[in-house]
């Protein structure tokens, strides 16, 4: 007899776990049959189709093929064109934005467009010159970071779950088999092809198991990846079965597939395959990058979240479908498919209502008001435990990361609070005070004649950087750039060399440092003035998760969390420059940074200082009466208290 499983991807009815504990106290002996609702065994396939046989040798030393395995039974083509696997790859065009500032993107998800924590800008389709390419289509899969004490980090490909860019060209042809059809397109300066070698490589198709399977080993899969292995890297990520040989040492890879996972007659069997993803196997991606981003990372002891310890997943939030189209909120760092923003469930969809046992909110002693003027997170994440990246230095040709001003590196264990942005993040369209890590960039750009400022290649900044490193003034870290000299001679460097690179209509490099833009003059002097170019916009990222409980949520010890005289969430710091004058950090307050006036900066400072000699009674009747009454009320009192005496 079969009894319902209780591991968290299955839901067993309350019929069903009755039947099984009344068949327990009769002493009927049970099986857990944990796959009832999973694939039946089936065949390995190749990507031309055929069946791999591992138990008669037939095929049996070919990579598998999702596209010819699994989309026998599943709409691959539209599983594919969700957005995790697309990535805006489909709407990708040379000339998408040609007349805005920023030229040279080609699409708004993460397969052409530019982020600080990943500089390196897609080519074109079509190219003038080998320098006005940086990343072709090839690069992009192939790119693995070097490995740092053992730890290998993910390229752009170990973490895209293959489909859509990976396996597809801008004119939708598999890589792969055009190039063998077309040879001389690598000799080309097509952004696709330019000296790649997809004809031995392979493609990389959807990778299913990322998601659906509990033994997914990404360290494999980069690995794979990095000696070339495309169409191999799934069979030995999965554990299926082991890869022999490398491409990029000339060899044809051979794979040695597990016997344990085929029955006798040779069809496949995964004992641990999972119909939805699980949080592990979410993070198998996100918990890489997460770190650098925001410092968070879902089921970190150190760094915990409410949802999480209540046994929440992923899923049970992010939502997901047959098209593979997670549900998502309206992350400020992500462009990619905005038609789905506001999809996912909301604090309030589950708070209101008490959706999977979720407290129902009360907020007793917070004024109404207040909640259309606060995001849930700015409340209930006011504090983190793990230092995201603060600022990117791209000033050196390579990644300068700079964790939070109190932190030696990020990542590391260092409680930091976040800063705060009013912004329309929620579906009612309100503007509300929101959680941010306000991380900003640092780097080269080059204004062309119509006045643009395009980004420099990290190559090209790198050769600069090269040349007149042993010129630099001494500092603790080679990025930081505060020191007009050091400017001067990296834009003077960089002036020359440019000069001779083909894809520029004139050399007129320019440096963007929080806020400021360093240029030189007709004369070849230093100047700067305010920067006002699209640098200024490379956005924030949300802060989302690590959500505290009630009892840690701002407004839990009363008004004074927020509004005494030394509350963060006012009169808290924001670090505008980490390497400002003599190589000390420039600050801003928190008020400032939001953009609130004077006039209510100086009320909130007033409510500041009363807050210590008024009764708590007297604030809970003021937060029941109008806000603007209140606010004047409590000003007089303040001024009241803090007045001088007239013998002083």
């Amino acid at each position: 007899m079969m009894m319902p499983c209780f591991k968290p991807d299955c839901q067993p009815s309350k019929a069903c776990q009755l039947f099984w504990f009344f068949c327990l106290f009769m002493g009927v002996l049970l099986t857990c049959d944990c796959r009832a609702d999973l694939c039946p065994p089936f065949f390995l396939r190749t990507d031309q189709g055929m069946i791999i046989n591992p138990i008669t040798g037939e095929n049996a030393h070919q990579p598998f093929s999702t596209r010819q395995t699994c989309g026998t039974c599943h709409d691959y083509d539209r599983i594919t064109r969700g957005y995790h696997f697309d990535m805006g790859w489909s709407g990708a065009g040379d000339d998408r934005f040609k007349d805005t500032d920023t030229p040279w993107l080609l699409s708004h998800g993460l397969t052409g467009n530019l982020t600080p924590v990943g500089f390196f800008q897609l080519a074109k389709k079509q190219n003038h010159c080998p320098e006005a390419i940086d990343l072709t289509a090839f690069d992009f899969v192939a790119r693995v970071p070097k490995a740092f004490k053992g730890f290998q980090k993910p390229g752009c490909a170990a973490c895209h779950p293959g489909g859509g860019m990976l396996e597809f060209d801008r004119n939708g042809l598999r890589y792969d088999r055009h190039l063998a059809k077309n040879p001389g397109l690598a000799l080309t300066l097509d952004g696709d092809y330019y000296q790649s070698q997809w004809d031995k490589t392979g493609v990389i198709e959807a990778d299913c198991l990322i998601c659906h399977s509990r033994r997914y080993q990404l360290q494999t899969r980069i690995k794979q990846i990095k000696a070339l292995n495309f169409k191999w890297a799934g069979t030995a990520a999965a554990g299926i079965g082991q890869v022999s040989g490398r491409v990029i040492n000339g060899d044809t890879p051979r794979v040695t597939y597990n016997l344990r996972c085929f029955n006798q007659d040779g069809t496949f069997i995964l004992p641990d395959m999972v119909p939805k993803p699980t949080a592990d196997n979410c993070l198998i991606c996100h918990a890489t990058i997460d770190m650098s981003k925001r410092g968070t990372s879902w089921g970190d002891p150190l760094n915990p979240d409410v949802h999480h310890l209540a046994g929440l997943t992923c899923i049970d939030c992010h939502e997901g479908n047959i098209d593979h189209n997670f549900t998502k909120g309206n992350a400020m760092a992500n462009r990619v498919r905005d038609d789905l923003d506001h999809s996912m469930r909301s604090c309030r969809d589950c708070h209101e209502t008490g959706y999977k046992g979720a407290a129902r909110m009360q907020h007793r002693v917070i004024r109404r008001d207040h909640l259309d003027k606060l995001s849930c997170e700015a409340c209930h994440i006011p504090e983190l435990n793990r230092s995201a990246i603060g600022a990117m230095y791209l000033n050196t040709g390579s990644f300068g990361k700079h964790g939070q001003i109190n932190a030696k590196r990020f990542g590391s264990y260092q409680p930091w609070k976040p800063a705060y942005v009013r912004r329309k993040k929620d579906a009612d369209g309100k503007q509300r005070i929101t959680p941010v890590n306000p991380m900003y960039a640092c780097l080269f750009t080059n204004q062309d004649t119509r006045g643009r400022y395009v980004p420099l290649f990290l190559s090209e900044v790198k050769e600069a950087f090269t040349r007149c490193r042993d010129r630099l003034s001494l500092r603790d870290h080679e990025w930081d750039f505060h020191q007009g000299p050091d400017i001067h001679l990296m834009l003077n460097t960089l002036k020359a060399q440019l000069s001779r690179n083909p894809r520029f209509d004139q050399p007129a490099p320019c440096y963007h440092n929080a806020g400021t833009l360093f240029t030189l003059d007709d004369n070849g002097s230093l100047k700067h003035r305010v920067d006002t170019s699209w640098v200024t916009r490379l956005p924030y990222f949300s802060i989302s998760h690590n959500v505290a409980p009630k009892e840690k949520a701002l407004g839990a010890s009363g008004c004074s969390d927020c509004h005494s005289t030394d509350a963060h969430m006012f009169n808290g710091l924001v670090v505008t420059d980490y390497f400002g004058d003599q190589g000390r950090p420039r600050f801003m307050t928190m008020a400032d940074f939001m953009g609130f006036s004077r006039s209510f900066q100086w009320v909130n400072k007033q409510l500041g200082k009363v807050l210590g000699v008024v009764h708590p009674v007297v604030l809970v009747y003021l937060s029941g009466i109008n806000p603007g009454i209140a606010l004047m009320t409590l000003a007089l009192v303040a001024m009241f208290f803090t007045r001088k005496a007239p013998w002083r």
